[in-house]
């Protein structure tokens, strides 16, 4: 295991940049540490069972709970499309189920020194009520008092005003579905749809991740000289910080050195999304890069940009193995 390890750790860090989704990067992540850490197969059919995953997802999903779910979520992407449009108004809350309120909150388009807090957000209310179309002309006025007035902010105003509309009409259309079912089957739907927006953030953390990564290996591997490498200086500081061995006392009463990284740090996903990753990585790469002429080994296929570790057969190979089996059946066709 001990003469293997430094290249399971290269494995996991390539593998994990070259996973085509990050749904996949994300598994592959687990299947890379189980067999760098040497963790058994009980290990890992539990980790990737907990895995957040689209598929764990639509697996847990029943059919009765399809609909409401879609609906919740289609809510969460119109609330994100309101609040990222460019302007300093956003939507606080609706109660559609109570008494049809919309609540904004506005950033003061300038500093207003007469209170503790010059940049505090005003509050605006608006009554939605039963109305066909009062509420949307409140809003556009709001808007039009509130936000500053261009050609563009003419556009940006047409889309809140769509979106809106929209926004009313679907918490509509879950209070009808919410009154037709039993509360705990709301509350269940209410939770699928938070557990599908927990695995699209943690993809999002992955997708960045892996590009972040690329960059990395990029830059190991075009690096002239590691000892002045600002972004290896930069690993280094993190590995560092991670590499802090701890002494515990096992119920025997022998003292024993507590590994790095346990089994429930992978099954109960310690730490944010982001460092939750980011420090195995960092800690992979680095014993890695101990190992004498591993460095070397690392390369990034100039055809289809994977990475990939040359073994002994190929150690001049500048094309990972798929590339170079295609160019050798064109050589010889």
């Amino acid at each position: 295991m001990k003469g293997k390890q430094d290249q399971l750790f290269g494995k996991l860090i390539v593998d994990f940049v070259n996973a085509s989704t990050a749904e996949e990067a994300g598994t592959v992540f687990i299947r890379g540490a189980a067999a760098a850490f040497g963790f058994g197969h009980e290990f890992l059919d539990q980790a990737l069972g907990r895995y957040p995953t689209l598929k764990l997802f639509e697996d847990s999903l029943s059919a009765g709970d399809r609909e409401l779910v879609g609906l919740l979520l289609e809510e969460r992407r119109l609330l994100s499309v309101i609040n990222n449009l460019p302007c300093n108004i956003s939507l606080a809350s609706y109660d559609y189920d109570g008494n049809r309120v919309l609540t904004f909150k506005i950033q003061p388009l300038e500093p207003k020194w007469d209170k503790e807090n010059p940049y505090e957000e005003d509050i605006f209310r608006v009554p939605v009520g039963t109305g066909e179309g009062a509420w949307l002309e409140e809003v556009a006025e709001m808007f039009d008092d509130r936000a500053p007035l261009s050609t563009e902010m003419d556009e940006v105003k047409e889309q809140l005003l769509a979106s809106m509309k929209e926004f009313i009409e679907l918490g509509d259309r879950i209070l009808a579905v919410r009154r037709a079912i039993p509360p705990e089957r709301t509350h269940e739907a209410q939770k699928m749809a938070a557990f599908y927006n927990s695995i699209q953030a943690e993809q999002e953390v992955l997708t960045e991740l892996q590009e972040r990564w690329r960059m990395i290996l990029d830059e190991i591997i075009g690096a002239e000289t590691l000892s002045r490498n600002h972004v290896l200086l930069d690993l280094l500081l993190v590995y560092n910080m991670v590499n802090r061995r701890e002494l515990a006392v096992s119920e025997d009463g022998a003292l024993y050195e507590k590994p790095l990284f346990e089994e429930k740090y992978f099954t109960e996903r310690a730490g944010l999304a982001d460092e939750y990753y980011h420090n195995v990585l960092v800690y992979a790469l680095v014993e890695f890069l101990r190992a004498r002429g591993n460095r070397d080994k690392l390369r990034g296929c100039p055809d289809c940009k994977t990475f990939f570790i040359a073994g002994p057969r190929r150690a001049k190979g500048k094309k990972c193995s798929r590339c170079a089996k295609k160019k050798g059946r064109g050589t010889r066709g």
